[in-house]
C-alpha cells in the first residue's frame, strides 16, 4: 500500500506554540508530502508570521470560520491521498505516522486509524488515554468520541464521501465526523501507543470551552438521536460522559457541579 500524506494546521492566534508543533512535523522517521496551514481569518500580520516558515503552504481566509471550515478548506486543497490533522499548538511524537503507516499496511481493512494521546499543558502532563476499542463501532461512539483530530490518519476519498466536517456543529465536529464515517462503511483503526500530544489550555484552544463542548455535544444528539434512542441505556451513558468531560474541563464551582450532575445520573441510571 502507498501512502502520499497532505498534513493540514488550522491556525488561529497560535503564535506561540506553532513552532513547536510544526517542528513535530518535520522531525517524523517518516516524512510527510505537504504541510497545509490555514491563516484562519487572523489577517495580515499572521501571514507575514507563517511566512518565515519553511515547507509549509499558506491559505489565508478573510474571516475566521473555526477549526471545521479550516480543515475542510484544507482537505479541499491537499494534494495527496492521506490527510493527517494537527492543531497549531499540538505535538507529534516522532513515529507518529511511521506507526500509523506500518498499522494501515498491516490492517488494510481501515480507511483511518488514531493513536494513544496524552494531554499536557505549561505544568506538565495531565492524562493519557490509551484505551479505546482496536475497531471503533457505532456503540462505542454512543458512549464517548474516542478519536481526536490531531491523532487521526484517514483517506482523502473517505472524507470527500462524508461531504467532510460539518462546520454547523459546535465544538464536536470530530464527534460527528467519526459517527459519519462509520455509517458509510469506513472503519477506523486504533494504535494503543501514545503518539499524539494535545495541549489544554485556555488560550483559544477549541477544546477548552466547557459550555461549548455541552452545546456542542447536545447539537450532535439531537443530529443523530436515532442511534442513540435505538440503543438501549446510549443516552444517559452519553450524557454522563458529557457531564464529566465538562468536568474535566472547567474550574470550581462550575466544575464541581458538572460532576455533581454526572455522579447524579450514573446513580440514578445505574451506570457502572
Amino acid at each position: 500500500m502507498g501512502f502520499s500524506i497532505s498534513v493540514i494546521i488550522p491556525f488561529y492566534k497560535a503564535e506561540k506554540y506553532f513552532e513547536e508543533a510544526l517542528d513535530s512535523i518535520k522531525n517524523q522517521t517518516v516524512k510527510v508530502n505537504e504541510i497545509i496551514v490555514i491563516n484562519d481569518g487572523c489577517g495580515s500580520k499572521t501571514t507575514g508570521f507563517l511566512e518565515k516558515f519553511d515547507g509549509i503552504k499558506i491559505i489565508n481566509v478573510d474571516k475566521n470560520g473555526g477549526a471545521s471550515s479550516a480543515r475542510n478548506i484544507g482537505i479541499k486543497a491537499a494534494k495527496y491521498d492521506w490527510i493527517a490533522f494537527l492543531d497549531a499548538d499540538d505535538i507529534w511524537l516522532p513515529d507518529k505516522i511511521e506507526g500509523q503507516l506500518a498499522f494501515l499496511s498491516k490492517h488494510p481493512q481501515f480507511s483511518a486509524c488514531h493513536t494513544g494521546i496524552s494531554t499536557f499543558n505549561n505544568s506538565g502532563g495531565i492524562s493519557e488515554y490509551n484505551s479505546k476499542p482496536f475497531n471503533l463501532t457505532i456503540n462505542d461512539l454512543l458512549v464517548s468520541s474516542h478519536v481526536t483530530p490531531p491523532s487521526l490518519l484517514i483517506k482523502k476519498s473517505a472524507l470527500t464521501a462524508v461531504n467532510y466536517f460539518d462546520e454547523k456543529m459546535q465544538c464536536s465536529e470530530d464527534y460527528d465526523l467519526s459517527i459519519r464515517l462509520l455509517i458509510h462503511g469506513y472503519n477506523i483503526g486504533f494504535i494503543n501507543k501514545t503518539l499524539t500530544k494535545v495541549r489544554r489550555m485556555n488560550h483559544g484552544n477549541l477544546s477548552s470551552n466547557s459550555r461549548r463542548v455541552i452545546r456542542g455535544h447536545l447539537q450532535l444528539f439531537k443530529k443523530h438521536k436515532k442511534l442513540f434512542l435505538k440503543q438501549k441505556g446510549a443516552s444517559p451513558l452519553f450524557i454522563y460522559s458529557v457531564m464529566m468531560a465538562a468536568g474535566g474541563k472547567s474550574k470550581g464551582l462550575e466544575k464541581k457541579l458538572y460532576y455533581a450532575l454526572g455522579k447524579s445520573i450514573k446513580i440514578i441510571f445505574r451506570i457502572k
